[in-house]
């Protein structure tokens, strides 16, 4: 089964040196950075770390030129509550094929910093949850929710305590995904260097049993070596729940210009992430194509789907 990771780090990233050659030694059929956009970081001096939109379309460019994988631009955005407008307003100007939504810090330290050690485990679980909730209420420029549990990872949580104390508020979270067409990130850090694989198989039945249908996999790796890191363990754990299928969404905005590219290509899998979204009247057309996407979907069901998001 191929998969494709949706969630990783070059150069771009303050906290990342790697370059795109090296992820490229993997030979993808379809490559996408998603470098991090964080205003007022405290994980970096309080800095504004915005990837440069420039260099990243200068190096995909050049990396075209000799290499047979397809290319995406994308973004994971950490938001703060009161950054919408700003965010926004540089989306606009520079436009992703692929936008992660991460809640990592609140303007005052990042929920994986030494002080939340200092603080009670369930103000801090609140206080990162109910900024979630705020965000994914007030910010519409997201496909993914990433690593749900980003703010409890310092901390020492089991899913009897989530059922317990933060069903109401995961369910509101959850409930917001749905309504959004978004995809729920598992996350391979969040499987591996932080072990909170058993917070995921709570996570997923209750995401399953709200309505919740899309999923993807990232690695989160800031060095090549963590390319499609626990993949199949992360898809193992999918499949217990009976998620086997990856479908695209509804609401996947894609440019004319990176569809054709796909179609070109023959790339019928990633395509159909997004296909279903290029309009909202779910009719493709061009200069000389026009048709339904649930027709393109249907002529192509020899083809095994499992790229990203499952049904």
């Amino acid at each position: 089964m191929k998969y494709y990771d949706q969630h990783l780090h070059t150069f771009l990233s303050f906290d990342s040196q790697e370059i795109f050659e090296n992820y490229l030694l993997n030979n993808p059929a379809y490559f996408v950075a998603t470098d991090h956009f964080d205003l007022h970081n405290p994980g970096d001096n309080f800095h504004d770390d915005i990837p440069d939109y420039e260099k990243l379309t200068q190096k995909i460019h050049e990396l075209e030129a000799n290499s047979p994988t397809t290319f995406f631009k994308g973004v994971e955005i950490g938001v703060v509550p009161g950054q919408e407008k700003q965010i926004n307003d540089y989306l606009a100007q520079n436009p992703y094929d692929l936008k992660l939504l991460s809640i990592h810090q609140n303007g005052k330290f990042d929920y994986i910093d030494d002080v939340v050690l200092k603080k009670d485990k369930y103000d801090v679980a609140k206080m990162y949850f109910d900024q979630m909730s705020k965000v994914l209420g007030t910010f519409d420029n997201a496909q993914i929710l990433t690593h749900f549990e980003y703010g409890l990872r310092r901390l020492d949580f089991t899913p009897q305590e989530l059922e317990e104390h933060f069903e109401k508020e995961l369910t509101q979270i959850l409930k917001k995904v749905i309504q959004k067409e978004m995809a729920l990130e598992l996350n391979a850090k969040s499987f591996g260097y932080y072990q909170n694989a058993n917070l995921y198989r709570y996570v997923i039945p209750l995401y399953k049993s709200l309505g919740g249908k899309f999923f993807t996999l990232g690695s989160d790796a800031h060095q090549s070596e963590d390319y499609q890191a626990l993949f199949p363990e992360m898809a193992g754990l999918l499949k217990e729940f009976g998620v086997n299928f990856w479908l695209p969404s509804k609401k996947r905005p894609l440019s004319y210009r990176i569809a054709l590219k796909l179609i070109k290509a023959g790339s019928r899998n990633f395509l159909l992430f997004y296909l279903s979204s290029i309009f909202s009247s779910s009719i493709f057309s061009g200069s000389t194509m026009s048709f339904s996407a649930a027709s393109f979907c249907a002529s192509l069901n020899t083809f095994s789907f499992s790229s990203l998001y499952s049904l």
